[in-house]
């Protein structure tokens, strides 16, 4: 199914989606706005219910049931990558940067306004009237007065309103980097890696595709010894390695805690070991200490796991083989290299 509706609809959509997420504290990120976007063009009618069900109950809409009802009712759309979501956020956009124009456009015509009344009121005293007349100029004069300390008024307020605007962009952007990548290390965080392999896969089964999966060796006996901070300065490390080291087409991520993994396009096994055995010797090459005290750290190792796909192999099954292979390193000695089978 997709969403059929033109531009001022679902521009409509998103002004209603907005305020609701506003009063139930719901997080701004691009999951949530395709909720509540979808809620308000009833595209979902089971969705609708369920959602008001969890809002009567807590008030809000807690992440964890904001995943599961999005799994549970969006996955079956045509297009299950983040281009839907991209298009709403960028409605989104669209509608605040238009609103933001329309407020200021309408400040600056009612101030104008005012002035020119006030001056053909300032006009009409200097010629002979009666003192009626005067009395309705004085009138029409504290009536522009009026319209101009209301249109002071609003712009105080538009200027906060536009002040708002501005976090709320910031905000979506930043929810829109925080979905695809990993906070610390500045890589991308599985789910985007899933989603390149899934691109890979359409675009050539024949392609020659491999994966690489990287675990830092010993790394919570390291923790446990020099504190999480240093171990996150590690990963840090790790992180910057692989972004120098991986060009394009290549594709390096975290896929969680000391676990990495590189999506290799068009790289055939030799080649994706070739690469695992560079970044093994840079990264054990590499002197640390710790800065508080000065003391030298022993070398940061890895153990990989290298794997070439097979034909239309699903992910999971893919990540496996690399993972066997890794651990078979990690048997072995860890700091290698090993070949998936």
């Amino acid at each position: 199914m997709r969403f059929s509706e033109n531009s001022s609809q679902a521009a409509n959509y998103l002004r209603q989606a907005v305020p609701k997420m506003v009063k139930h504290n719901i997080v701004p990120n691009p999951l949530n706005y395709t909720l509540w976007y979808s809620y308000y063009s009833s595209a979902f009618p089971l969705l609708n219910k369920e959602l008001e069900h969890i809002i009567e109950r807590y008030d809000t809409c807690p992440p964890e049931l904001s995943e599961s009802l999005f799994l549970q009712h969006m996955t079956s759309l045509e297009t299950r990558d983040k281009t839907q979501i991209e298009d709403f956020q960028q409605a989104l956009f669209s509608m605040v940067s238009n609103l933001s124009q329309s407020l200021d456009k309408t400040a600056h015509d009612t101030r104008c306004h005012a002035i020119a009344l006030t001056s053909n009121i300032e006009s009409l005293y200097k010629k002979n009237v009666d003192s009626d007349s005067k009395a309705l100029l004085n009138e029409l004069s504290d009536n522009s007065q009026a319209i101009c300390n209301a249109n002071d008024r609003f712009k105080k307020e538009l200027e906060s309103a536009q002040a708002e605007i501005n976090v709320l962009r910031q905000e979506l952007e930043n929810s829109k980097k925080d979905a695809s990548t990993d906070q610390l290390t500045g890589l991308y965080n599985r789910r985007v890696l899933e989603t390149i392999y899934q691109q890979q896969s359409l675009v050539s089964e024949d392609q020659e595709l491999s994966i690489i999966m990287m675990d830092i060796d010993r790394f919570k006996v390291f923790n446990d010894t020099h504190g999480h901070l240093m171990g996150d300065q590690i990963l840090k490390v790790v992180g910057a390695l692989l972004k120098r080291e991986c060009v394009k087409p290549i594709v390096p991520g975290r896929f969680g805690g000391e676990e990495f993994a590189l999506v290799c396009p068009s790289l055939d096994m030799k080649q994706a070991k070739q690469l695992a055995e560079k970044i093994r010797l840079k990264l054990e090459s590499i002197s640390f200490s710790n800065k508080r005290t000065g003391e030298k750290i022993p070398p940061v190792t890895a153990s990989f796991g290298v794997a070439m796909r097979q034909g239309t192999e699903v992910l999971n099954d893919f990540i496996e083989r690399a993972d066997n292979a890794l651990y078979q390193a990690k048997r072995n000695g860890r700091n290698q290299v090993q070949f998936a089978h």
